[in-house]
């Protein structure tokens, strides 16, 4: 039994290794002076070095979908049994769980036992859960992109469809509160009595289109292989489990627009993108400025997946005109990226609109 184990393992090892290295290098250890940086996770960091080299651990995530982040869906994994089992010894390690959590140097060898002692639940979740986080702070650097489109557009309603919704909360987006900071100051936008508050910093020398209103929404829908619906607990679960255990200001901006999204649930079609997205654009309605947009989806999938994808966009605007907003992370960008695709007269056009943090924590604009 051990020898497969390690040959099993040997099969996951080369690109789970690199993907525990990024995890552990850029999220794990980046220090600003003596401040750990807002998006680490020092837990994460000390286990994915140690589990880098750990056969028997690698081997539970052997059978996992390489195309996506497979070091995330095995934190996640573990952190979503935690959240159904409080009282576990593990669980002392984790600031969510915990008020005062043990060192993080003491961890290691508790996580490897209960890895094992739940092997098979960890590979039924790795196997058959996907790392479909709903980052509500990243509506922020959204909705400067959609209200660009929306003055592009001729002002008029938009009709919205979401790649990879998850469970739609960004579809919500017009249902926010959000508050952009720069040096002179605060300023908020969009509905200031709701429950859900974004805060984002500016950077740079070029000022966003803050709107005064945000642009009205007449129709909105998603498309997700895996759809999460906001009132089942063991699917929110896992969107929490997702979050790493030292963000907690994250789990309070998902747990508000959760309960946001059980009282505006959005309409999100099960299924593959590249086969559900000609019906559903189909449905927009044709008086409205039709924008598809995406957050961190494409970049998860392999290149065929996502070219189908983007050839059922383009087929589309042959009957109509239409916009993209993609925020994703490409390397060898340094930060992700929010560009704007233009779809008329046969011809589409691309353009950079911003850089942002890849939880939308700072947004710099670039656009003229």
């Amino acid at each position: 039994m051990a020898d497969d184990t390690v040959d099993q393992a040997s099969v996951v090892a080369p690109e789970l290794l690199a993907q525990l290295a990024r995890t552990f290098a850029e999220h794990g250890r980046v220090i600003y002076g003596s401040q750990i940086a807002q998006n680490a996770s020092p837990l994460y960091a000390n286990l994915a070095r140690a589990v880098a080299n750990d056969p028997e651990l690698l081997a539970l995530v052997a059978e996992a979908d390489q195309s996506t982040t497979v070091a995330n869906l095995f934190f996640a994994a573990v952190h979503y049994l935690l959240l159904d089992d409080p009282t576990a010894p593990l669980a002392a390690f984790y600031p969510d769980l915990v008020a005062q959590p043990r060192p993080i140097a003491e961890a290691y060898p508790i996580f490897r036992a209960y890895c094992l002692e739940h092997a098979d639940e960890i590979r039924m979740l790795v196997t058959t859960r996907r790392v479909q986080t709903n980052e509500v702070r990243r509506c922020a650097p959204l909705l400067l992109a959609l209200q660009t489109v929306w003055e592009r557009g001729g002002r008029r309603p938009m009709a919205l469809v979401e790649i990879g919704a998850s469970a739609g909360l960004l579809l919500n987006w017009d249902r926010y509160a959000y508050e952009y900071q720069d040096e002179s100051g605060a300023k908020t936008v969009g509905d200031l009595s709701s429950p859900v508050h974004i805060e984002s910093a500016l950077r740079g020398e070029k000022a966003p289109p803050l709107p005064a209103a945000l642009p009205p929404v007449a129709w909105r829908a998603g498309a997700d292989i895996h759809p999460i619906d906001p009132t089942d607990e063991r699917e929110t679960r896992w969107l929490r489990a997702l979050i790493w255990p030292e963000h907690q200001d994250r789990m309070a901006l998902l747990d508000a627009a959760l309960a946001l999204a059980r009282t505006y649930p959005p309409r999100i079609i099960a299924g593959d993108a590249g086969e559900t997205l000609p019906a559903l654009l189909a449905r927009a309605p044709t008086d409205a400025t039709l924008c598809v947009y995406h957050g961190f989806t494409l970049n998860q999938m392999p290149t065929a997946s996502r070219e189908h994808i983007l050839a059922r966009v383009e087929e589309h605007s042959r009957r109509r005109d239409q916009y993209r907003v993609a925020l994703e992370w490409w390397p060898p960008n340094p930060t992700p990226t929010v560009e704007l695709f233009t779809y008329g007269d046969s011809a589409l056009r691309s353009e950079l609109l911003a850089r942002c943090e890849s939880h939308g924590r700072w947004v710099e604009w670039l656009a003229q």
